[in-house]
């Protein structure tokens, strides 16, 4: 999980601000809930939530040259260290 201080929030800020908190929170790893200043709880999507951002952004490439196959095949080669020259 993140632990950058924007995930970070104490939970009253959670009760007066919960939809602009949870509106983008499928998107991140979650939110840490602080309680007198001590780490409470972890505010998490559920999975399905997070699945349906990944099949809507699926396509996003769709038509551009980043949906060639051989571009990926080339990128994904593994290139070897022996024949490095230096």
């Amino acid at each position: 999980m993140d632990t950058n201080l924007n995930n970070i929030i104490p939970i009253t800020d959670l009760r007066r601000r919960f939809g602009e908190i949870t509106e983008n929170l499928a998107e991140i790893e979650g939110i840490i809930l602080t309680k007198g200043g001590q780490p409470f709880a972890i505010l998490k999507a559920v999975p399905s939530a997070k699945k349906k951002i990944l099949v809507k952004a699926k396509g996003a490439w769709k038509g551009t040259r980043l949906d060639k196959d051989d571009l990926w095949k080339e990128v994904f080669k593994r290139k070897s260290r022996t024949n490095l020259t230096i």
